[in-house]
């Protein structure tokens, strides 16, 4: 595991230490992540909605499980089946937004 051990201080007016806390804040990356990766021209990348997926995802596992009991107590009926192509068609349409959203980043 990196352990990091060395300090680095640095002088900067008030505002610019409001600014670059900001920056770390609407980055979503503590202070120290934010300053080492743009002092080392790291790419920061921000996954806005990464939230509200996940959200569903959790949702459509929650269906999916449901319906795989339903299945295995062979109780399964035509509207679980529909409740399963829309969880299908609804989880291809999270992953293939998530996967723009980083093309477009890139």
């Amino acid at each position: 595991m990196r352990r990091r051990n060395t300090t680095i201080a640095i002088r900067c007016t008030e505002e610019e230490s409001r600014r670059v806390h900001e920056l770390a804040k609407r980055h979503g990356l503590k202070l120290n992540d934010f300053v080492m990766r743009c002092a080392l021209g790291k790419k920061i990348v921000v996954a806005n909605g990464i939230d509200e997926i996940v959200r569903q995802q959790k949702a459509i596992g929650r269906n999916l499980n449901q319906i795989a009991t339903l299945a295995n107590m062979d109780r399964l009926t035509a509207r679980h089946s529909q409740k399963n192509v829309s969880a299908r068609k609804l989880t291809e349409y999270t992953w293939a937004d998530a996967q723009s959203n980083n093309e477009r980043k890139d």
